[in-house]
């Protein structure tokens, strides 16, 4: 499947040399010149790589990477304009805090020669999989997971991890969620991709049972999966086949969760707490009726998303949003879990407002189970190696 682009800028003279440029480097090219015309046809955002102008008239580039972050896409994003500003550094950071692909930026004045540069890593990863490849990994045992532990703000424990999926295609090489999900979703095969990953995560729980490890593992679902006909018939078989069940099972959900049907929504997910499963709403506050949702379904667990708990130290209104989000759930007498730690200064606020858990780059980066198992090996040797008069985090899980 050959690689797509999408150009949105006003300017037509740019258009054009970009679809040239881009064409020469073997992508299909689209071009739009505002927010209207992609609102109209958001199938267009569906590319490999969008070429961004931050200079868009009435609606800017920043209106666009917000729109981009709401339909959840993730192409790899390179902002253009006629002048480096502060505006393009702002848009930089906000949309890497998102959780956006964000290239960089390329002045106008220097396109003809800056481009080639940004697109040699793409062009290296032109080749995207197809529905047939997705088919053939779930029978052929290529999706694999990693694993981001999870640590007790309040006590330093670790008290479990979040699984997130990864495929080895034996082409393409390691595949990272935001370039097959959308498809599986799209190819009606996300449901089987589920039921894998969950397979695997609870395989590997009872794996480190057996070492003595009560490891709480976090799975991210679709809404889709509370809609699935059998979903708890299904989900009994699966626990029959391990001998501790999921006890220590957490599902993720977003907030699109039961969103046409609470009352449906809530007997399954009541069905499954019944099961031993721990409901997590997950992307707090990014979504739709996120306080609705919260009243009406019966989860255990909250997560502060990433875009606000990254932006906390440096801006006030996501540093109001996150300590809002961690009140309301202490309040409500939930877990509060924050995603997305990268600095110090993030975790001091965190822990100093009360949030229960966390996890981020700064605490830990997803890794394999193997290398988790070596790092919290030595994280437990060190924390015991400290003195007892000395206070330490507790890594008993």
């Amino acid at each position: 499947m050959a690689a797509t682009a999408l150009v949105i800028d006003d300017d037509r003279d740019v258009q054009l040399l970009s679809k040239l440029l881009l064409e020469q480097h073997g992508f299909a090219v689209e071009t739009v010149g505002s927010l209207g015309e992609l609102v109209r046809q958001p199938s267009l955002l569906e590319a490999t790589l969008i070429l961004l102008d931050l200079e868009l008239g009435e609606f800017t580039g920043l209106d666009i990477l917000d729109y981009l972050y709401d339909l959840r896409l993730n192409a790899a994003i390179l902002l253009i304009s006629a002048s480096a500003s502060e505006n393009v550094t702002r848009a930089i950071d906000a949309g890497r805090a998102k959780g956006l692909q964000m290239l960089g930026f390329l002045p106008k004045s220097g396109f003809l020669t800056g481009l080639p540069a940004f697109l040699s890593p793409l062009e290296a990863k032109a080749g995207m999989p197809t529905a047939e490849d997705l088919t053939q990994a779930l029978e052929g045992g290529e999706l694999f997971l990693v694993y981001q532990p999870q640590q007790d703000l309040q006590r330093g424990a670790i008290k479990g991890v979040e699984a997130l999926v990864r495929w080895q295609h034996p082409t393409l090489g390691l595949l990272f969620p935001d370039s097959f999900i959308p498809m599986a979703e799209k190819h009606g095969l996300i449901g089987a991709l589920t039921w894998q990953v969950l397979e695997l995560a609870l395989a590997q729980q009872v794996r480190w049972q057996a070492k003595g490890w009560a490891l709480n593992v976090a799975v991210n679902v679709p809404a889709d999966f509370v809609k699935e006909e059998g979903v708890i018939e299904s989900f009994k078989r699966l626990k029959s086949h391990y001998v501790t069940g999921p006890a220590r099972l957490t599902l993720e959900l977003t907030e699109s969760v039961g969103i046409e049907c609470l009352n449906y929504a809530r007997h399954v997910l009541e069905a499954l707490r019944d099961l031993g499963c721990r409901l997590s709403l997950d992307d707090f506050g990014t979504g739709y009726s996120s306080l609705r949702q919260l009243y009406r379904l019966p989860f255990d667990e909250l997560k502060v998303d990433r875009s606000f708990v990254s932006l906390m130290e440096q801006d006030d209104a996501a540093r109001a949003i996150s300590l809002s989000v961690i009140d309301l759930g202490k309040r409500m007498g939930l877990e509060v879990v924050a995603e997305g730690i990268e600095t110090q200064v993030q975790l001091d606020l965190l822990t100093e407002a009360g949030c229960s858990m966390g996890q981020g780059y700064y605490l830990a980066r997803p890794q394999s189970a193997a290398a988790f198992e070596q790092w919290l090996g030595e994280r437990r040797s060190h924390e015991s190696a400290q003195p007892a008069s000395t206070p330490s985090f507790s890594s008993t899980c």
